[in-house]
């Protein structure tokens, strides 16, 4: 009689353990088709079945366990899809041009983190957004779209995608102050590469142990309406290292007129001997069951000892008309106009040097 009432008493604490976990299956399926064009002798245009358009498309699992008096465990595994393929996205191991994985694989490249959250904040560890990209991501009116409405300074940008820091690290260490701050909010970064402390530069007796280290802050304040935030990160390479500082504020009126939104973001970015500034604004406007959303962007390249800075601009258009909480039907045009030099152009598109691109794309996102 003792053991059986000794197991019924773990079963009870194991049920009431179980009771207070959660797991959830969540994602986003959204594919658009898209038309981009350049312009000039040798330029190309393109029509293509794209995806993440709206929304980045993605497959996720997240979780979190009550552990009482204000404490939880939680995790969180994020992989991105190219759904218009059926393919995938690889990851990066080391924050190094050398950790990155095979492209068209599925791995939990988007973020794959476990923490403990408390009073105290909360201390995440593994693949997360790196603090600086949270402003991109934020005040954007565009978000983390990837379509032809996507932010110009991140897509063209010395780190944006083309930095394996430019938007996630590897092998981080996170701290989130806590939500009951009057208002402020903010969060540190530190990612390891990796790398055996006798680690060299290629036929050198150069150290490259901090090969693609990565440190960043947040800090930010939103009341009402009012949200502002400055962000800055340094990862550290041995082709230089990449310094990015980013300030984007948004203001959201009243809902009795209706709820608009202007944003605005200023950028500024350096490796090795070149510099990049980029500034970009923008606003969202609902419409009944839609949203209108708007951006316009520059961005300036300025290499050392060079005559030229190429020089780019982009204005995009889009309007988003739910026809659900989860589903909902897109729409962006956009054009990309280059000066001294530049040759940016749209998903695709092949552009001449200081001649125009544009687009448009038409598309649905699902969300689950």
């Amino acid at each position: 009689m003792k053991k059986y009432l000794i197991a019924m008493a773990a079963a009870t604490a194991a049920g009431a353990a179980l009771a207070q976990s959660s797991v959830t299956l969540f994602g986003v399926v959204d594919t658009a088709v898209t038309y981009t064009t350049g312009s000039g002798d040798g330029s190309a245009h393109k029509t293509q079945l794209t995806n993440s358009g709206n929304m980045f498309s993605r497959l996720g699992f997240r979780g979190t366990e009550d552990l009482g008096g204000g404490y939880s465990a939680n995790f969180w595994m994020e992989m991105g899809l190219q759904n218009d393929s059926g393919q995938g996205f690889p990851s990066n191991s080391n924050n190094q041009a050398s950790g990155n994985g095979t492209a068209g694989i599925l791995s939990f490249n988007r973020r794959s983190t476990v923490s403990l959250a408390g009073p105290f904040g909360e201390v995440r560890l593994g693949r997360d957004y790196v603090p600086a990209f949270w402003n991109t991501a934020i005040f954007d009116p565009f978000g983390t779209g990837g379509g032809i409405g996507a932010n110009q300074i991140y897509f063209s940008g010395l780190g944006g995608l083309v930095a394996p820091t430019g938007t996630r690290a590897s092998n981080s260490v996170g701290y989130f102050l806590p939500a009951n701050l009057g208002g402020f909010y903010g969060q540190v970064m530190y990612a390891m590469g990796e790398n055996a402390s006798n680690t060299v530069l290629p036929n050198t007796l150069v150290s490259n142990k901090h090969d693609g280290e990565h440190t960043g802050a947040r800090l930010g304040y939103q009341s009402g309406g009012l949200n502002v935030a400055l962000a800055t990160g340094r990862t550290r390479y041995a082709s230089g290292d990449l310094r990015v500082t980013n300030l984007g504020a948004a203001y959201t009126f009243d809902a009795s007129l209706m709820n608009l939104k202007l944003t605005s973001e200023l950028y500024k970015e350096s490796k090795g001997s070149t510099d990049a500034k980029g500034a970009l604004i923008g606003f969202q406007l609902p419409i009944g069951p839609g949203e209108i959303k708007a951006s316009y962007a520059r961005y300036k390249l300025e290499p050392a000892n060079a005559a030229l800075k190429p020089t780019s601009s982009k204005l995009a258009i889009g309007y988003v008309h739910n026809l659900s909480k989860r589903t909902a039907l897109y729409a962006t045009i956009a054009r990309i106009s280059n000066k001294n030099g530049a040759s940016q152009a749209l998903a695709g598109a092949i552009t001449m040097p200081n001649r125009a691109s544009s687009g448009t794309e038409f598309g649905m996102r699902h969300m689950f």
